[in-house]
């Protein structure tokens, strides 16, 4: 079996990143399911994707794609 497991991989990662800031595995975990089943989490996500699948910029600020996208002129 390959980790993180594909039928939990976003909560997996997300864990992953937490438990450098956190005392125990199991906490970084917790923190991580919360993130992954907020709906509004969710929605941004998929908001920021449709945008990214569109060429179109997803108005975050802190977009890494977004910020080289128009420092390349990729999307002129």
């Amino acid at each position: 079996m390959s980790y993180p497991p594909a039928d939990d991989r976003l909560r997996h990662l997300l864990a992953q990143r937490i438990n450098c800031h956190v005392n125990s595995w199991k906490l970084a975990f917790f923190i991580a399911g919360g993130i992954v089943d907020d709906p509004e989490i969710r929605a941004e996500l998929d908001r920021i994707a449709a945008a990214h699948t569109a060429g179109q910029h997803c108005g975050d600020r802190n977009c890494k794609a977004c910020f080289a996208a128009s420092v390349t002129g990729a999307d002129s």
